[in-house]
């Protein structure tokens, strides 16, 4: 550059004696017209690491303070594959996690990446998380009604007149009253009413059990009365639904839909499938049932959530604590389909990935009351996301699959939502479900962030979540920001969760993947590391590379 900055200098000189006339003797030279100046793009700034954490133990971009967390990383902002030098002194033995994060594009992974560390302990998957390809299918076609399908069917808004005039209240059911009722299946079941009980609201609470599965060694009235007392009791399932939430139906401006007044809310019970096992399906909410019978024959004209009757009387104490998981999820996929799709529109419904985390967050918030020793994201989420096949971990987040193939993605959602909840709160989630900014599900949920943490968004917490979880980091040393540190919030309990615990059951990738897929993650251990760690690690175009060291 300096040569070339010479030359050029020594031209200008040139030009300007030349302009002069030179010795003065000879005919002025023609004045030359300066071209327009062309702005020249700077060249993109390769990506270097750097501490990624505060306080930790990453002293400086090389160098491992001996103990501890330290967290280092570099995101490739140039476009194109780019190769970083890793450099870190002071580890002394440690292992060494390199863990690949995505952005929003599908990108190709390096070839001749090593994956000198395999685990091949392989947990067996929690028994809530075990589901058949036809009742996955069964509940996506469910999310996509509650979704959008249902608006098609609603008809239009009464105006502004009418629907300040509701219509009538459905006629008040009794004990003993029996009730057909559609299932999934499309067969219809005669249910009758055994329990009644109010809210601190007034609002009814009907538990609905199927004929033939109410008798002894069944459906008991024992079990009833716990299902009837964790939610309708007092700061039961329905009061936390509630106070998180707001209703769960109301006032509308809909032709099709049932009435928003004096509606009771309606537990089914019913035996989902026959095949005398507990779990598998066992429950769902479907927005079907919130029609009018004239818009939808199938449609059970209730606000009603389904359960199923073998779990609870096959399952044990685990089937039961199960069932209780359920009706907080399932109640928050009621109170979604109101709040967001009904109330606000049905653009501002959100999309599958999102609408399960929210349900699965409130199966956080809601567990310590329902059972002290238990909380869905520590003992059924975050336990299959590091267990599921290879892992969960080249998963994109925003591509919600159920039980797929190479990705579980409620263990997915509903680890990152009980890290947001952990990390942000009650306040964060409380404007995650209320807001309206955007009928964007990722957007919604970066604004919330942003308004609970302005410093940062989606993608920076989604990084923190990744190396968290990837990398299995211990509680007890997480920096600040990272972790799943325990929290007390607006009544509600949420446990430490330790990753490090979960080291015996986890099962890293064998293989490296072709693609890694947007908003995903991919983790590479080296153990086994001498005084200092040093390798280039070539980082694909839009992704993050962050190494870790504990």
């Amino acid at each position: 550059m300096r040569q070339r900055a010479g030359l050029l200098a020594a031209l200008l000189a040139a030009m300007s004696v030349a302009a002069c006339g030179g010795g003065g003797d000879a005919p002025a030279a023609a004045q030359a017209t300066a071209s327009p100046s062309v702005p020249v793009a700077s060249a993109p700034v390769p990506p270097t690491l750097a501490p990624a954490c505060g306080g930790c133990s990453a002293v400086d971009a090389s160098n491992y303070s001996g103990s501890g967390v330290g967290v280092w990383s570099a995101s490739n902002t140039t476009g194109a594959p780019a190769d970083v030098p890793v450099a870190i002194g002071g580890v002394n033995g440690k292992a060494v996690t390199l863990l690949y994060t995505n952005g929003a594009t599908a990108q190709a992974m390096p070839s001749g990446l090593s994956l000198s560390v395999i685990q091949s302990v392989l947990g067996n998957l929690s028994i809530q998380s075990v589901s058949s390809g036809q009742d996955e299918q069964t509940l996506r076609d469910i999310a996509e009604f509650n979704r959008a399908g249902w608006a098609a069917l609603a008809g239009g808004k009464q105006v502004a007149s009418l629907s300040e005039i509701a219509p009538p209240p459905p006629l008040a059911s009794v004990l003993n009253d029996t009730k057909s009722w559609y299932h999934t299946d499309g067969t219809r079941r005669a249910a009758t009413l055994v329990k009644q009980v109010s809210t601190a609201d007034a609002t009814t609470v009907n538990i609905w059990v199927e004929t033939t599965e109410s008798a002894p060694g069944k459906v008991t009235g024992a079990l009833v009365d716990t299902l009837a007392a964790a939610f309708a009791g007092g700061g039961g399932i329905y009061d936390m639904l509630t106070s998180v939430g707001g209703p769960l139906w109301g006032p509308h401006s809909y032709n099709n839909l049932i009435s928003g007044s004096g509606q009771p809310v309606d537990i089914v019970v019913l035996n989902f499938d026959h095949n005398s096992a507990p779990f598998g399906t066992v429950g769902y909410f479907w927005g079907l049932h919130n029609l009018k019978a004239t818009s939808d024959a199938r449609s059970n004209e209730s606000l009603s959530l389904y359960l199923d009757s073998e779990t609870l009387y096959l399952g044990g104490t685990e089937g039961l604590k199960s069932m209780k998981m359920t009706m907080a999820h399932e109640g928050m996929h009621m109170q979604n389909f109101y709040r967001r799709g009904v109330k606000a529109g049905q653009q501002y419904a959100f999309d599958s990935w999102l609408e399960e985390m929210s349900a699965m967050m409130m199966e956080d918030f809601a567990s310590q009351t329902i059972d002290p020793t238990y909380n869905a994201i520590r003992d059924v989420r975050f336990r299959d996301y590091v267990s599921y096949g290879n892992g969960n971990f080249n998963c994109n987040m925003l591509n919600f699959t159920g039980f797929g193939a190479t990705c579980e993605s409620y263990s997915v959602s509903g680890s990152f939502g009980g890290f947001l909840d952990r990390q942000l709160g009650l306040a964060f989630y409380k404007d995650l479900l209320g807001r309206t900014s955007s009928a964007d599900s990722k957007t919604v949920l970066d604004q919330a962030i942003k308004a609970a943490r302005p410093d940062s968004g989606f993608s920076q917490e989604l990084l923190r979540w990744s190396v968290t979880s990837n990398s299995l980091m211990p509680a007890a040393t997480s920096p600040a920001r990272y972790g799943y540190p325990a929290r007390v919030d607006g009544g509600f309990t949420l446990p430490l969760i330790d990753p490090d615990l979960f080291r015996a059951l986890r099962k890293l990738p064998v293989a490296v993947p072709a693609t890694l897929q947007p908003y995903g993650s991919f983790p590479v251990v080296r153990s086994n590391v001498g005084a200092a760690f040093s390798e280039t690690v070539r980082v694909p175009a839009g992704a993050t590379l962050s190494v870790v060291v504990y």
